[in-house]
């Protein structure tokens, strides 16, 4: 016959161990919860980095194309320099509309930027192309920048190149933990490179097409 107090013994024994067990799934989980955490925010991370990053190259890519395709008809007081910074204006005017959503993300403090510039051989006093030097030309550069000239031969062929830039550090698309500075890119950018058709820049210059 089992006694009353081995009973209320047994039962205190059982509430005891079954708290000890809730402890030690309490301390597991205080243990384990940092490690999978930093694993989530790690792959969300460098996920989303990863996609700001695609997108920036997209973007440049659309821009280059679309300096491509870009026509300026003749103007007073406009030449073939003219219809070279028109070019990359509207091409880094596509890039940044591109990727126009990250800056919305931060409610527009922080937006793409763009630069973009055509390298070709210089043009010489006489009206010819020096290949033997090269000069470029900038978006913005007074007077048009440079006189680059452009020709059909490969030694002569202008070439425009465009950068989108992202300051990421300063606006991610995830908040940054303590100490994940030293992982996070303070500015991602993306580049194109296009060969310019000479004879759609001197279609454009001197006010031809359709």
């Amino acid at each position: 016959m089992v006694k009353r107090a081995d009973i209320r013994t047994g039962a205190r024994d059982g509430r005891h161990g079954a708290a000890s067990q809730q402890g030690a799934y309490a301390t597991e989980f205080a243990l384990i919860f940092p490690i999978f955490f930093l694993v989530f925010y790690g792959v969300l991370s460098f996920g989303l980095i990863f996609t700001t990053q695609q997108s920036l190259t997209l973007a440049v890519e659309e821009g280059a194309r679309a300096s491509l395709r870009y026509y300026m008809p003749a103007a007073a007081g406009t030449g073939f320099m003219a219809q070279m910074q028109g070019r990359l204006e509207h091409g880094c005017e596509v890039a940044k509309l591109r990727a126009a959503w990250l800056g919305e993300i931060g409610g527009g403090t922080v937006t793409p930027t763009c630069t973009a510039s055509i390298k070709g051989p210089c043009l010489k006093a006489d009206g010819t192309l020096d290949t033997a030097s090269s000069c470029t030309t900038t978006l913005g550069a007074a007077g048009g920048g440079a006189s680059v000239a452009c020709g059909y031969r490969q030694d002569e062929m202008c070439f425009a190149t465009l950068n989108v830039s992202y300051a990421y550090s300063a606006n991610p698309l995830v908040p940054a933990l303590p100490g994940t500075f030293l992982v996070v890119p303070n500015v991602l950018s993306a580049t194109a490179r296009v060969a310019l058709d000479p004879g759609a820049l001197q279609l454009g210059a001197s006010g031809g097409g359709a």
